[in-house]
């Protein structure tokens, strides 16, 4: 749809854009301040002065330690995406194949491994502290083969990118809920050439009267706002139009059994339509929405930096007028009588010739330094206390900061937990946005995926060998011993099932901080002390870059384990703390009677009793 050569979707955006601009202060201009300061670009737009040209521009960047220290904070614990099912699919006959929840979790853990999404996370929270919003974009690619082809010739597969802030409106800007919008607007620029190719590509009409234009001063950064001055063709602005639709379904004899809503997408230029009102089929937004701190009745957030910079503008020009005011009374200044001394020189070794010097007269008198005037130290105080209370406000204490020597851990972990708190309502929102994420994604591999090959883990049994390849016959039964072990497998599923069956989804987080792992490895040294946990059991929970050669150690231990008979101390669960009891040397430790005591007890008593005499006689 066209208005005076003008496409539909491009007066939605001058709408948009025109809202962003009406913010107080302008959405447009907040966004590329943060991001300036936070770069380190905060002596930009200064009056043009002989004064303003020699004072020095120095540059304590507090904002981007403290936004870098947040965002490593909340992303130091691992996060995951996990799918659980309901009580029942359907049919009971359902219930006896594949868990499809299982499916969900292989292919999406796949997916977010594709899409790095532990790289993505960091810069979606740079992205909301600079700006306020961090915002992900889905689509499906009909060319990309899954697996690189190994798996099958089928094509298809999801793509993700990241949009900044300002390239994302709203048809209902006072709500920031994505499923609640009548449409969602995403921008960007392409080059004219590769939109004419998709436009022929569609089928549209319209390729020819997509031009170049100058339509990116809209963008965030520098870097958005500058082009290639040679590049052929130029680029042009674009509009992904995504709105909501109802569609009937319809029974076998023709009538409406009910209506159900379906995204629908338009890409235009200003002047042309590449594609129209395309059915996506999916039933949610492929957007993700988040904001850093939530405003009211907006739907963009409030960013980090926005609240330190009138601080950082604090700080750093109190920095440059005492440095100018060393530079410029720090030093002492010579008088001198221009009548007995034509030029003064401060060359070292230098010479100066004294003209008309009266008999008597003392040479102080002809020259003299005055004394530099003292700064007063209330300056440096008040910076001092300037940067304290910016962190303190903001929860940026020593101890996350790791200004504290790591002493008692436990102390510091108690610390480190409070000091976290402020970034709570941060971190909640972080992980609903994933939450959405995965919503999305279930949807569109519903949507689109079809039956199609998926690896995903497989618990399977397999015999017990030793090292030398030979499989372990318990000699109880004469049966061959087995142990179950996770096997990646691929198998095919139909996905569309996922458009009928409702999972429960929950994000799984698992703190990867230097003093939990320290924690951690305490714990598990504990447990191992006390016989809890044998070899085997504690070398397969510590972390791997604590043990070098982990996995050969491993697979030398269980060989090992196997290769014994049932019934010693390593038995089918591996070695235990200490290695087999000596009972011999146990026994030699204890009095006559207490030993002919020991005989009389039953085996198992027996054993009990030798291995924590083993223990206290460590």
């Amino acid at each position: 749809m066209r208005d005076n050569d003008t496409t539909l979707a491009w007066k939605l955006y001058e709408a948009g854009r025109d809202y962003n601009e009406r913010l107080v202060p302008s959405q447009y201009a907040l966004v590329d301040t943060n991001t300036e300061f936070f770069s380190g670009n905060q002596w930009l737009n200064l009056p043009d002065t002989p004064a303003m040209r020699e004072l020095p521009k120095p540059t304590f960047n507090i904002i981007k330690r403290i936004a870098s220290l947040f965002i490593a904070s909340l992303t130091s614990s691992a996060v995951a995406l996990r799918f659980e099912p309901l009580a029942y699919y359907g049919a009971p006959e359902e219930q006896e194949g594949e868990d499809p929840a299982d499916v969900a979790n292989a292919e999406v853990g796949n997916l977010l491994e594709k899409f790095k999404f532990e790289y993505r996370l960091r810069d979606a929270l740079y992205d909301g502290a600079r700006s306020g919003d961090y915002c992900a974009h889905f689509w499906f690619d009909p060319t990309a083969m899954p697996y690189g082809g190994a798996f099958g010739q089928r094509r298809g597969e999801i793509r993700m990118e990241l949009v900044d802030g300002v390239n994302v409106m709203f048809g209902n800007p006072a709500s920031a809920c994505v499923e609640d919008q009548p449409y969602i607007l995403l921008v960007g620029r392409d080059t004219v050439e590769h939109l004419r190719q998709e436009a022929e590509a569609r089928g549209s009409a319209e390729a020819e009267r997509i031009t170049a234009d100058s339509e990116n001063g809209h963008f965030s950064g520098v870097g958005g706002r500058t082009e290639l001055s040679a590049e052929e063709g130029g680029k042009a602005l674009y509009v992904c139009l995504y709105t909501r639709c109802s569609r009937p379904v319809k029974r076998a004899d023709g009538t409406v059994e009910r209506w159900e809503s379906t995204i629908h997408v338009t890409k235009a230029t200003r002047t042309a339509v590449i594609y129209q009102d395309v059915d996506t089929g999916l039933s949610r937004y492929p957007i993700a929405w988040g904001n850093w701190e939530k405003q009211k009745n907006q739907y963009h957030g409030r960013a980090l930096v926005t609240g330190i910079v009138p601080n950082q503008i604090f700080i750093n020009t109190m920095f440059a007028t005492a440095m100018r005011h060393l530079q410029l009374m720090a030093f002492p200044k010579t008088v001198y009588n221009a009548d007995l001394i034509s030029s003064w020189s401060n060359e070292v070794g230098q010479a100066i010739g004294v003209r008309g010097l009266q008999p008597g007269q003392a040479v102080g008198q002809v020259a003299q330094h005055l004394q530099p005037a003292e700064m007063s130290n209330q300056i440096f105080a008040l910076i001092d206390k300037a940067m304290a209370y910016t962190k303190e406000c903001l929860g940026a204490t020593d101890a996350q900061m790791g200004n504290v020597r790591p002493d008692n851990t436990s102390a510091l972990m108690v610390l480190q937990t409070n000091a976290e708190v402020p970034l709570e309502n941060v971190r909640a929102g972080l992980y609903e946005w994933v939450e959405d994420i995965g919503a999305i994604l279930l949807d569109m591999m519903g949507t689109y995926y079809g039956t199609r090959p998926v690896v995903t883990d497989r618990e399977l049994e397999e015999p017990v060998t030793d090292g030398a390849g030979n499989v372990s016959i318990d000699p109880v039964t004469g049966l061959l011993r087995t142990r179950r072990v996770s096997r990646r497998v691929v198998r095919s599923f139909d996905f569309s099932r996922f458009k009928h069956l409702w999972l429960r989804m929950r994000v799984d987080v698992g703190a990867t901080t230097y003093f939990s792992e320290i924690a951690m490895s305490q714990t598990l040294d504990n447990l191992r002390r006390d016989g809890t946990l044998d070899v085997i059991q504690y070398l397969e929970r510590i972390p791997d870059k604590l043990i070098p050669k982990k996995e050969e150690l491993l697979r030398e231990l269980r060989s090992r384990a196997a290769a014994e008979p049932e019934g010693t101390s390593a038995g089918a669960g591996g070695p235990v703390q200490g290695g087999p009891v000596d009972e011999s040397r146990v026994a030699e430790q204890l009095t006559g009677t207490m030993q002919n005591r020991l005989q009389e007890l039953p085996a198992v008593a027996r054993r009990a009793v030798l291995q924590q005499g083993q223990e206290r006689s460590r």
